[in-house]
């Protein structure tokens, strides 16, 4: 099949990344809701999601910042020799993110230990995410347990 016989070919943008966005707009309209989250899994820079974030990069453009938000969840390991929580990984994966034309507008800082207020405003500006817009996501026993996380910032 070649473009000289008229034969259709099939590529990743615009064909794949229409359809996610078709597919996001027909859930959204469906269900009624004013607000609606979707959830991209898997770690940015992997190939198998790049046509996801590529469709919401799309639809950031084409509905306005003012209509998507983009919360960014990343981990903040936990060096046991040093004691210490490192954002090197968070910085990496919203650089990737930004080599594709998507900024975080929030971002959510996993981390098993308590997270203090300097990491936090490091990966502000790192980032450039406001601080008010870092925010820790500690690991709990209960899911109940997050949004009362969440409500103490």
């Amino acid at each position: 099949m070649t473009e000289r016989r008229r034969t259709w070919i099939f590529q990743v943008v615009p064909h794949i990344t229409n359809a996610i966005k078709q597919s996001i707009i027909n859930a959204a309209e469906q269900s009624g809701t004013e607000i609606m989250m979707v959830e991209i899994g898997g770690t940015v820079g992997d190939i198998e999601g790049e046509p996801f974030l590529e469709a919401v990069r799309q639809m950031r453009g084409e509905l306005g910042p003012q209509r998507i938000f983009h919360v960014h969840l990343t981990l903040l390991p936990y060096l046991k020799g040093s004691k210490e929580l490192k954002t090197k990984p968070t910085q990496l994966s919203v650089r990737e993110l930004r080599r594709i034309g998507l900024q975080p507008d929030m971002i959510l800082a996993r981390a098993d230990y308590r997270v203090p207020k300097d990491l936090l405003e490091k990966i502000s500006r790192f980032c450039g995410v406001p601080s008010e817009a870092v925010i820790p996501a500690l690991t709990v026993n209960s899911i109940y347990d997050v949004p009362l996380n969440f409500q103490k910032y």
